[in-house]
């Protein structure tokens, strides 16, 4: 659930009008909070991407390391792969190129079509997950984890991990100019 300002608010789930869903609509919360905000970790993936330029995304401030684009790039690519082996497809030997693909920040244009795709990747999983019923959670996933629940948590854990890397990563860069 979101706020008029896109910030989400906690889920009660003791109120949840589906006593079906209840646990799914705690890992939406946390998925919701990770990417858009409120999380306790601290600052969420959107957070702090937000006022990311493609010139500092394309930056690397930390020798060999990853730039925020090609993080930004990974995350939506694994974002999205687990919403597809959620609903059956093996994803494996994933190539580098497209793991970390390093044109996502090569100008403008691909930046801003590198979060419009993390953004949609969000949204697709989000929408499914709230979609699902509890029981779903201990099912399999296709070339993964082996459950569902261990596919989201390991999504979560993922999404804080780089939104870490990507905080990190923005200080080096812009502490640099």
């Amino acid at each position: 659930m979101t706020t008029a300002h896109s910030t989400p608010t906690c889920i009660d789930t003791d109120k949840c009008p589906d006593p079906g869903r209840v646990e799914t609509a705690r890992l939406a919360d946390q998925l919701e909070r990770a990417f858009r905000g409120g999380a306790w970790h601290g600052p969420s993936l959107s957070e702090v991407l937000d006022g990311v330029d493609a010139a500092t995304a394309a930056a690397r401030p930390v020798g060999d390391a990853h730039s925020i684009g090609e993080i930004a790039g990974h995350v939506a690519f694994w974002i999205d792969a687990c919403l597809r082996r959620m609903e059956g497809e093996a994803i494996t030997n994933v190539p580098p190129e497209v793991d970390f693909p390093a044109a996502a920040a090569a100008s403008d244009e691909t930046w801003r079509a590198t979060l419009a795709g993390l953004d949609r990747a969000h949204r697709r999983l989000h929408a499914h997950l709230l979609g699902l019923d509890d029981e779903r959670l201990d099912g399999p996933v296709a070339g993964s984890d082996p459950t569902v629940r261990g596919q989201l948590l390991g999504i979560l854990q993922h999404n804080a991990y780089h939104a870490g890397q990507i905080a990190f990563l923005r200080k080096a860069a812009e502490g640099s100019r």
